[in-house]
């Protein structure tokens, strides 16, 4: 097990308070969409930091939940778009992680039953990094790394998925596995979590695929980026109105853009920058105002 899913471990041990994350929909629904994306949660050493970066850079808000246990209080933060809860940032002991603020985002898929999703993803080589957890309000939810090590979180909401719409400005709107085999991964998320898996047509090579599920393609699978230590890992995508502007304020925020704004054809461009304490995340800017349609997915950076 690699380090930082002991860091994880350990971390999420921690027991939660009945109080203390909000469900992912106000009022519930019975909806549930197994293979999309619903939630992701940012591990970091410095919370503040990271809630500063993300509120100022998206608008989202902030909210402060404390959880007691045996070894103190520890904080978790909730981040929201015009009132939804999008995203959380959860606490990485500083002491586990000396000198560093090193961040890492984690998303979460919906399934039916997590235990059982947490089996299939072991059986086909993956590891279970924080095991099912039923957290009131919330769900189920439970965080793996599959054979190449890239973390996923698994998640079964009590409160039902967010709907089946195209994401507003501040929504998280794709997701992306770099992978050191594109073919192999998408066999392995086809075969632990049901996945249709579609040969990505508009671009012009045969190691990249969609994952779908439910009529709608939910992420896709790509070569591993030709980058200096480059491993294994997912990304999530954010739209925003005006990625210039965007990307402009990346800087003075304390953050950097690794990869400039690419064309997504007729649909808009991308671009993806690491935040204040590190993170890697994706941001989008579309084209066109469609707001009764599901997003349309980006092409791979």
């Amino acid at each position: 097990m690699t380090k930082l899913a002991l860091l994880l471990s350990c971390l999420l041990c921690v027991p939660l308070g009945a109080a203390e994350v909000p469900p992912l929909n106000t009022p519930p629904t019975s909806d549930q969409f197994p293979g999309k994306f619903i939630w992701a949660d940012l591990f970091t050493a410095d919370q503040e930091a990271a809630a500063k970066f993300y509120t100022a850079l998206f608008g989202w808000t902030s909210a402060v939940i404390s959880r007691d246990s045996d070894r103190g209080v520890h904080d978790y933060i909730v981040l929201a778009n015009a009132g939804r809860p999008v995203a959380g940032i959860a606490l990485l002991r500083p002491e586990k992680m000396p000198g560093r603020s090193h961040g890492r985002w984690i998303e979460y898929i919906s399934v039916a039953d997590v235990p059982q999703a947490l089996a299939a993803a072991v059986a086909g080589g993956g590891r279970v990094v924080f095991p099912a957890k039923d957290l009131p309000q919330r769900g189920v939810q439970a965080i793996i790394t599959d054979p190449e090590g890239a973390f996923l979180g698994l998640m079964h909401s009590a409160s039902g998925d967010p709907g089946e719409y195209r994401p507003d400005p501040g929504d998280w709107t794709w997701s992306q596995l770099f992978s050191r085999d594109p073919a192999t991964a998408s066999r392995y998320y086809q075969t632990a979590f049901g996945y249709e898996i579609f040969p990505d047509s508009r671009l012009a090579r045969p190691d990249t695929f969609l994952l779908g599920s439910g009529t709608f393609a939910r992420a896709s699978i790509g070569p591993l980026l030709s980058r200096p230590n480059a491993k294994p890992a997912w990304l999530g995508y954010v739209r925003v109105p005006d990625l210039k502007a965007a990307l402009a304020r990346v800087p003075g925020l304390g953050g950097r853009i690794l990869i400039q704004p690419r064309a997504l054809g007729t649909d808009g461009q991308l671009a993806v920058i690491a935040d204040s304490v590190g993170a890697a995340i994706g941001l989008v800017e579309h084209a066109e105002e469609d707001q009764g349609a599901a997003a349309t997915p980006p092409p791979v950076p």
